[in-house]
């Protein structure tokens, strides 16, 4: 296994946005470099079957992992969807809908260069075709199989499903992970162990989260969840810390996001209690630098058991905000590596209230805590990593890793 937090480096940073149902061509170039791609290029086909909207941590991902192959060396199809098409639809049968047409188009691609893929349990279907060609796979895998299940609790009852889950993460030429913990399990179900897996924490759009952190001129009298609300994300402790007397009574609540606990934060009769649904990546940015302090919650269950790499935490340091983090294994690591956050037992209401009356009340250590994470997060901008990751593309594929290059230009086509 490897891992790796690199220096950041300079150059185009080139992203993807998902428009509706449009395809979009979007298209960065250096001053001395206007090509789209190159003879020699060597092309990538992006598949991410997860919805990847601006509020997405699968959008997040996508769009990190696209700068962090912004190299002349590649070019690019990218295959996703990145909203349900019609919010008339019950939600299942939506989400049923895109996950037929991302794997469908997926299956209709053409097959050359190296197949790069999030994992799902679909995605097997797809990079079965390509391996039979003779073709490389790199699976990025981001959870683990509970984890799986409680974001989609269909996919236990349905026969067959793990095992079409597993199967891509047997077979991929190269795995990355965010954390140790991840490797370690995805290493328990391959043949070679560890030998073909890479770890690169996730990362941050720094230049968004710093240019809402600059534009915000005082914080908000509240601490903030953002971020998917399901069931292992903590947020039933995060209610029942703001009933504990130690919670400050003058500090509000905000949540943002949606998912399994939503409901229950829109029943919470509490007035210091704000939903704002699902919103925008940017104003996200915004909201977590507007915010006193930063909530990363998740409970010490079997989808955190493996580790995890959240990017509330990541994203907190890079907007300026400290955050109470539970001590799970890859978070606890991960706020620990940044230094912006005060660390506390999981499913524990009363250390969570004490920790969010403590940072309360004391403005000097939140800007203790501040100024650490602002300089740590730098390491984790995607671009940050960008070698790595171009390393183990080049490795799948079989090229000689050659110089690095500058970031020129090329094409990201999103076929939505």
């Amino acid at each position: 296994m490897e891992r790796a937090v690199a220096c950041a480096q300079t150059g185009v940073i080139l992203f993807t946005e998902i428009v509706g149902n449009q395809r979009v061509n979007f298209m960065r170039a250096t001053a001395n470099d206007r090509r789209t791609s190159t003879s020699d290029s060597l092309p990538l086909t992006l598949v991410w079957v997860e919805s990847t909207s601006d509020s997405t941590a699968a959008g997040a991902h996508l769009r990190g992992t696209i700068a962090r192959l912004n190299d002349s060396r590649f070019s690019f199809r990218v295959i996703t969807q990145g909203a349900e098409r019609s919010r008339r639809l019950p939600a299942q049968l939506s989400r049923a809908l895109r996950i037929a047409n991302v794997v469908g188009r997926g299956l209709l691609a053409p097959r050359r260069g190296v197949f790069l893929a999030r994992w799902s349990p679909f995605i097997s279907l797809i990079s079965t075709r390509w391996r039979r060609k003779g073709l490389p796979t790199v699976l990025f895998v981001q959870g683990n199989l509970d984890d799986l299940y409680d974001s989609n609790p269909w996919t236990k009852r349905v026969r067959g499903i793990t095992d079409l889950a597993l199967r891509s993460i047997r077979e991929a030429d190269e795995i990355i992970t965010p954390s140790e913990g991840l490797a370690a399990w995805a290493a328990t179900i391959r043949a070679d162990g560890g030998d073909r897996i890479t770890v690169i924490p996730n990362g941050v759009d720094l230049n968004l989260f710093h240019s809402m952190r600059d534009e915000t001129a005082a914080k908000r009298g509240h601490a903030l969840f953002f971020g998917n609300m399901a069931r292992w994300q903590g947020i039933d402790t995060v209610l029942a810390a703001l009933e504990h007397p130690a919670w400050p009574e003058d500090l509000g609540l905000w949540f943002i996001g949606d998912g399994q606990m939503a409901e229950a934060v829109r029943e919470c009769s509490d007035p210091r209690v704000r939903y704002l649904g699902r919103l925008p990546k940017a104003e996200v940015a915004r909201e977590a630098a507007r915010a006193e302090l930063v909530l990363a919650t998740r409970h010490a269950d079997g989808a955190s058991a493996t580790g995890v790499s959240p990017f509330k935490i990541i994203e907190a340091a890079a907007a300026g905000t400290p955050s109470v983090v539970t001590d799970v294994p890859g978070q606890a690591e991960l706020a620990r590596d940044l230094g912006g956050a005060v660390i506390i037992p999981p499913g524990d209401p009363a250390a969570l209230a004490q920790a969010v009356a403590d940072l309360h009340a004391d403005a000097e250590l939140r800007q203790r805590l501040v100024s650490v994470a602002s300089q740590e997060v730098k390491r984790y901008d995607w671009a940050a990593s960008a070698p790595i990751l171009t390393r183990v593309v080049l490795r799948a594929s079989g090229r000689e890793p050659t110089a690095e290059s500058s970031g020129t230009s090329f094409e990201v086509v999103s076929d939505d």
